[in-house]
């Protein structure tokens, strides 16, 4: 086992209810710095132009082959409407269409916008169906948040970050006190700084990880409920509804998660250089 394992498993080992407790409170803090982070990109309401229900649209249309017989048609339009994907399924004749458009069409109602990526696919692989439109647009859409909803999340960013750091000390404080035997005994053995703060900042690195995959996983939560009933959140997070939005404030969340775990444990690092940790203070 390398020296940095060993401080790592040793300073684990360590942790009693008090620091155990205080360590969680801080997590709790990054949690709610990434998810005040989150807000920013998922609340909001339409900008200007994409209000409607556009922003739900999970209609998809199928252009069927003239050349088709009657029960062709008809065992397409059986097949399409079996698809976990379809909620409905209705056709219009060729003589509701315009001239020379199609034999028929299908406009078939995806049971929820993120299913109709995955419903063109599977209909663009049918031969009898010579186009496929969608009347849900592609754009990432722009959510507008008021200026006192952003500046009150701008806030509560900077008094969670600044909370997270003083906690982040106290708590690693109340760690390497129950360490302070290993710690100097460790100096003594001739054991230098750079050996023994890596697996401190590791350890708040590891913090600042588990609070990224709790809010992923409230996110990815929240993004299923909105996708599958739309109308719940809508109004309050349209942001939730879009796969990519989703996925890339996780990804953001992730790096941030980590970055502030990480500074958390550069901060804890840094209280060995008390003289309650010094050899000398026994």
């Amino acid at each position: 086992m390398s020296t940095f394992l060993f401080i790592l498993n040793e300073l684990l080992g360590s942790l009693n209810t008090k620091s155990v407790g205080v360590l969680t409170a801080f997590v709790l803090l990054i949690f709610s710095f990434l998810a005040l982070f989150s807000s920013l990109f998922l609340l909001g309401i339409p900008a200007e132009g994409q209000n409607g229900p556009s922003l739900t649209s999970s209609e998809v249309t199928a252009y069927l082959s003239p050349r088709l017989s009657p029960e062709a048609v008809q065992d397409v339009y059986l097949e399409i409407r079996e698809w976990d994907e379809v909620r409905q399924v209705n056709f219009l004749f060729a003589q509701e269409l315009e001239a020379g458009q199609a034999g028929g069409i299908l406009r078939i109602q995806a049971f929820n916008p993120s299913a109709v990526a995955h419903l063109l696919e599977r209909l663009a692989s049918i031969s009898e169906i010579v186009r496929v439109d969608s009347s849900a647009s592609p754009q990432r859409r722009v959510l507008h948040l008021s200026s006192p909803v952003r500046i009150g999340l701008l806030i509560g960013l900077a008094v969670s970050a600044f909370a997270s750091l003083i906690v982040a000390r106290r708590g690693f404080k109340v760690l390497l006190t129950a360490f302070a035997k290993e710690i100097q005994l460790m100096r003594l053995s001739g054991t230098t700084e750079k050996t023994i703060q890596p697996p401190i900042v590791a350890l708040g690195t590891l913090c600042g990880l588990l609070a990224s995959l709790l809010l992923i996983t409230a996110v990815c939560l929240l993004h299923y409920v909105a996708v599958s009933h739309p109308e719940a959140l809508l109004r309050a997070a349209p942001g939730l509804i879009e796969s990519g939005r989703v996925l890339t404030v996780s990804l953001l969340s992730l790096l941030l998660g980590l970055a502030m775990g990480g500074l958390i444990g550069v901060v804890g690092a840094s209280y060995t250089a008390s003289r309650t940790l010094q050899p000398h203070s026994q």
